[in-house]
């Protein structure tokens, strides 16, 4: 019974959300294990040289590993960097004790295909305080913090962005990656960006501006910069989007903001804080929704069971 609640557990961790859909992550079942490494070979060096985005990643998908433990009926034991020899083994997840599962664990897990990243602009419609307030409560975790920024702090901000990206783009170094994890249409990639669905971050100008006008752009933080820490911030980051997800929000990443250590400063400088800003991402309803999602590996891809 625990192996094929594993497995489903690794089945559910592999449609978490990644930088550029690197999906840089491999599974182990070791016993009644589940081991969760990152993939250094999907690694984006250019625009993640602390592995900070990489570790954020591994965070999202152990969330959602634990999201799918939980709603088969099973206590989720987690261990994180288990081997301090070995800096890719993130996580460790056993099953525990039986549980009666709640109706939020079952819907964390009705929402794990549901998620998108939507990059499209989003209705004029509010999200309410008590909405925003709720995500907050429900995707916090010990050492983290969230930051809902003003009208004034998403005008700076989107400088920041617009300052960004131009750096960014002027860097051929940078292109090149882009441009590696850029699926055209047709191509049958099971990982990167769908084509048509960058272009939505394109020409560089709108992005400040879909900054300006989102409903909701929030910050997420840690006290550390730890790997321990960017772990955490992706377990949050993951529980947010699903809670997210079950309101009918969408939510884009705007990484970019913190990919260039003196902008990162900036973006600290705006939140007001002096602790370590990990995600930056706007949320709202759609105008129009992802119907497909993006590409994915099969389990067999990133699964590997040791007998």
């Amino acid at each position: 019974m625990s192996r094929q609640v594993l497995v489903n557990a690794a089945a559910a961790a592999r449609m978490a959300p990644s930088s550029h859909n690197t999906q840089p992550w491999r599974f182990r079942i070791v016993g009644d294990t589940l081991e969760l490494h990152a993939d250094p070979r999907r690694h984006l060096s250019v625009i993640d040289g602390e592995r900070r985005q990489l570790v954020e990643s591994g965070g999202c998908a152990l969330f959602n590993a634990r999201a799918a433990v939980r709603a088969m009926g099973f206590a989720d034991e987690v261990e994180v960097f288990p081997d301090a020899e070995d800096r890719d083994h993130l996580a460790t997840l056993r099953v525990g004790a039986p549980i009666i599962t709640d109706e939020l664990d079952r819907e964390l897990l009705r929402a794990i295909p549901l998620r998108r990243t939507n990059r499209r602009p989003f209705l004029n419609r509010p999200v309410s305080l008590a909405d925003s307030t709720a995500l907050i409560a429900l995707a916090s975790r010990p050492g983290v913090w969230f930051g809902r920024l003003d009208p004034d702090q998403k005008r700076r901000l989107g400088r920041v962005i617009d300052d960004a990206d131009r750096t960014h783009h002027a860097n051929p170094v940078y292109r090149a990656e882009l441009m590696h994890w850029l699926v055209e249409p047709g191509k049958r990639r099971k990982d990167g960006i769908p084509l048509e669905e960058r272009a939505y971050r394109l020409p560089l100008p709108l992005e400040k501006e879909l900054v300006r006008a989102a409903p909701l752009v929030m910050v997420i933080g840690t006290a550390g910069d730890s790997p321990h820490d960017w772990l955490a911030a992706g377990e949050s980051l993951q529980a947010l989007l699903l809670h997210a997800t079950l309101r009918h929000l969408a939510a884009a990443f705007l990484n970019q903001a913190l990919e260039i250590p003196p902008l990162r400063r900036e973006v600290m400088s705006i939140i007001g804080r002096g602790e370590h800003p990990q995600m930056v991402l706007r949320l709202g309803y759609p105008e129009q929704p992802i119907e497909h999602p993006a590409p994915r590996r099969s389990l067999e891809d990133v699964l590997l069971v040791v007998d």
